[in-house]
């Protein structure tokens, strides 16, 4: 296996907000966290879904926006801001890491989108449309009560095809059932989960239904698989176990190719917002897990596949 051909485009983490909270610098080699230069090179790791949350409102989204762009511009960081999928290529060429500007929820976006199209002007490429909350837009998977029931308003149909025409991802990770099948009635480009697993492993409300995986890989979307313990737990969903290994890992790769295909499974860590098993601590795991998944049934190009060439396929769908 050559490394090289394995490097990682990650669906999700919080860096941006993570690393402000522990007063600690991206450019350098940390004990706090899950992510920084120094390691993401160790670990292969690439180019990423860099989020800005929380998004609630205007305020917010101006702000963790304007912290973003600061840390991306700063040269000590070597970062490259992507915006179409040629600069992909040109960050890997020129030894930069491609950041995708992500924002986790669009509560704070305003009626008539006028938010919507200055922040794909200035770099703005997937979009969830709820975090955990109930917003104008939809309602996102923590809701229960009458909100269980809840799918997207008719403003949130509006949404997903405005970020759709403009070249904007759609990211279902966060949304509730109903809310999620709303999407994928009013899509017309490949749906994604940036950071979920499979329910019939791990039976948490923010995985995916065997229907659900069905219905992405209809739309040829995929879904990053999400390495917070919580999310990955088989006998206790919901509860961190530090001791669960690659196989539990694995065996959410399994499930989601077994009822779909290769194409329909990605990364999407969570670094840096949840809490990891040992064995995926930190991204300097990433060659470690590659090498587990390809002692253990996956080819070199499947490998190829989950590491970046799926993300770089829906991506490409979605970009205009």
């Amino acid at each position: 296996m050559s490394q090289d051909d394995f490097w990682v485009l990650d669906g999700h983490n919080d860096m941006m907000l993570a690393s402000r909270m522990q007063r600690r610098s991206f450019h350098e080699r940390s004990d706090k966290g899950q992510i920084d230069l120094p390691r993401m090179r160790e670990g292969n790791f690439q180019a990423g879904f860099f989020a800005v949350w929380p998004c609630f409102n205007r305020g917010m989204i101006k702000k963790r926006t304007k912290i973003w762009l600061s840390v991306v511009q700063d040269d000590r960081n070597q970062m490259m801001h992507i915006k179409k999928i040629d600069d992909f290529i040109n960050a890997k060429k020129n030894g930069k890491i491609g950041v995708v500007l992500h924002f986790e929820g669009a509560g704070g976006i305003d009626k008539r989108f006028t938010m919507l199209d200055y922040y794909y002007k200035l770099g703005l490429r997937s979009l969830s449309l709820t975090w955990f909350d109930t917003n104008k837009f939809g309602t996102g998977a923590r809701m229960f009560g009458s909100e269980k029931t809840r799918g997207l308003t008719e403003l949130g149909v509006n949404l997903v095809k405005k970020a759709q025409s403009l070249g904007i991802g759609v990211d279902v990770s966060h949304l509730n059932v109903p809310s999620f099948w709303d999407v994928i009635e009013n899509t017309k480009k490949p749906v994604y989960a940036t950071h979920s697993n499979a329910y019939s492993v791990s039976a948490h409300r923010r995985n995916l239904k065997d229907d659900q995986i069905k219905a992405i890989q209809e739309t040829h979307g995929t879904i990053g698989i999400n390495f917070g313990g919580i999310f990955l737990n088989p006998i206790k969903p919901g509860k961190h176990d530090s001791k669960l290994g690659f196989d539990i890992i694995k065996r959410h790769i399994d499930h989601i190719v077994s009822i779909s295909d290769i194409n329909t499974v990605a990364m999407g860590s969570d670094f840096d917002g949840a809490i990891m098993p040992d064995c995926v601590k930190d991204c300097i795991k990433y060659p470690d897990l590659f090498a587990y998944l390809f002692e253990n049934g996956y080819s070199n190009q499947d490998i190829k596949k989950i590491a970046h060439e799926n993300w770089l396929r829906v991506l490409k769908a979605n970009w205009k």
